[in-house]
């Protein structure tokens, strides 16, 4: 056989890009349609059906498909961290390689998390170990914090890290993102988290203000409930897709030409 040529694939990163988005904000939307009419609505009878697509439930579609693409997004950031290691460019590449690192990790983690809902889980298992009985007079500090925390008991553990790490990923990404609009679209799908964890915040409430809003509408509390964690789920995903896009599109800007080599061995 003949020598065979090398295969060469050209892609505009501004095209695959705008289209991973589209792609995925529709099915994102898709998956708003099912929990609202198959599972809430009940258009299915078979309750295994409705619980597959009820966007609230840990083991639903949505929330498969939130953790693997936090996942995808954190691999991404890791490729950036391989392509500023590989450029070696400047003399704090060592710094930049570890600092994009840690930010897929944590992205990476976040994927983790969502899929096992372990920040939920250990601010239970926080509540129950320190707090037996609900006795806060057994802390000290903590159960004085813990006694007038109004919601969910992760937000208060896990929340002065979550805050910190935003602030970094902040800072460090108004350095080191290819231009400045990319930056202002991250703050924009952090903004999407943040609206995402104040509705969780407000569902934590003990005096949550369903049952006024239900009032308001004539409705069921438990329908204002349920779409106010059906838009929390949303904008967390739709967070994680502007994420994904931006950091496809800044990974394309470090070099003009991308090659994949694959060699087989003989």
């Amino acid at each position: 056989m003949g020598r065979k040529e090398p295969l060469n694939f050209n892609l505009r990163s501004d095209a695959i890009t705008r289209k991973i988005f589209w792609c995925l904000l529709g099915f994102e939307l898709f998956i708003v349609f099912l929990d609202l009419f198959v599972n809430h609505y009940k258009w299915s009878s078979v309750s295994s059906i409705r619980r597959m697509v009820n966007i609230t439930r840990e083991d639903s579609l949505s929330n498969w498909f939130s953790s693997f693409q936090a996942i995808v997004v954190g691999s991404v950031i890791w490729l950036t961290a391989i392509g500023v290691k590989k450029q070696k460019s400047g003399d704090d590449y060592k710094k930049r390689y570890y600092c994009w690192a840690g930010i897929g990790t944590f992205f990476i983690y976040l994927g983790i998390d969502d899929a096992i809902k372990f920040h939920e889980r250990m601010g239970t298992a926080f509540k129950v170990l320190l707090f037996p009985d609900d006795d806060t007079s057994v802390a000290g500090v903590l159960g004085s914090i813990y006694d007038v925390f109004p919601s969910y008991t992760w937000q208060m553990i896990f929340g002065p890290f979550f805050i910190a790490v935003g602030a970094f990923i902040i800072w460090f990404l108004w350095k080191e993102l290819s231009s400045k609009k990319l930056w202002y679209w991250f703050l924009a799908g952090l903004s999407l988290y943040a609206v995402a964890v104040g509705l969780d915040f407000v569902e934590g409430l003990d005096g949550a203000p369903y049952e006024g809003i239900a009032g308001f509408f004539r409705t069921e509390e438990y329908r204002i409930e349920h779409l106010s964690k059906t838009v929390e789920e949303f904008l967390e995903m739709l967070g994680t897709t502007t994420f994904l896009v931006i950091f496809l599109k800044n990974i394309s800007s470090l070099s003009q030409e991308w090659k994949v080599n694959i060699f087989e061995k003989s």
